[in-house]
This record gives C-alpha cells, structure tokens and sequence, in this order.
C-alpha cells in the first residue's frame, strides 16, 4: 500500500510541476517545437476529457474521476498483490488524481504536450496525468493476462 501511495504521490508531484511551468512558459500563448513536424510543448486548457469529449461537463467528469480513485482505494489490497498491480494502481491513482486537482482549481486541465505529424496529423494535446493514466491501464491489463494464464 505505501508503494501505491508513494507513486501516486511521485506522479502528482510532477503532474502540477510540470502544469505550473505550462502555465507560467506559455501564458501569453505560442508553442516550442522541440522535435519539429512531430513534437511541440504547446498550452491547451481543455474543459473536457480525452479528444475533448464531455466538454464543459466537469460535475460528471469531478465525479467519474472521484468514483475511479474509490475504485482504486476499495481494491487496494488486490492491487497490492504484486510489483507490477501497484506500480499500475500508484500510476492511476497519481494521474486521476492530477487532472481532477486541476479540475478542482482551474475549472479545466491543462494539457502541453502535443504530438502531430507534420501538419497532416494531430494528437490530442496531452499531460503527464494523461501518461500515467495511460502506462497505468497498461499495466493493469498485463498484470490481468498474466493473472489469467498462471490460473490455467
């Protein structure tokens, strides 16, 4: 368990550092291109979820990311089973929890990292919260096929 919240401290940390030098970089606007045709650091305050779905819905989206941190907390002792369930659940926990204490703050997340290929291209702008939710649902999946086939 204090793995798990260590992490998910460890990933919160650098979330809100890493929004705060955003915030204070770009705060008149403008981007850095630092893998150019590829990869910019670039200021989005996005009022919606992934791909901007939800937007201006953040009552539902304070409370989905609200039900998913219970959910993480009420299966602590499952996902404390091995290395690989708590780096999962602290890397969920950490960035669930960043993008809801913008919520909270702002009123929006703020996003800065925006990959794209050339101009043709473009992925939604993104944050570290983003990454860690990513890398931990990744996780939990591996952790759930391995613990499927050790069942077999």
């Amino acid at each position: 368990m204090k793995t798990i919240l260590l992490l998910a401290a460890a990933v919160l940390a650098l979330d809100q550092a890493a929004k705060l030098a955003a915030l204070r970089a770009f705060a008149d606007g403008g981007a850095v291109a630092v893998f150019p045709g590829f990869f910019d650091l670039r200021l989005v305050l996005n009022d919606g979820a992934a791909w901007g779905m939800l937007a201006g819905r953040q009552w539902l989206l304070v409370l989905v990311s609200a039900a998913m941190l219970a959910v993480l907390w009420w299966n602590r002792r499952d996902l404390a089973a091995s290395r690989l369930s708590r780096a999962a659940a602290g890397a969920l926990a950490g960035g669930v929890a960043g993008n809801l204490l913008d919520r909270a703050l702002r009123g929006r997340v703020v996003d800065f990292l925006d990959l794209h290929w050339r101009e043709t291209y473009h992925w939604p702008t993104f944050n570290v919260a983003d990454v860690a939710i990513c890398a931990g649902v990744g996780l939990l999946l591996l952790h759930t096929i391995r613990c499927s086939r050790k069942k077999r």
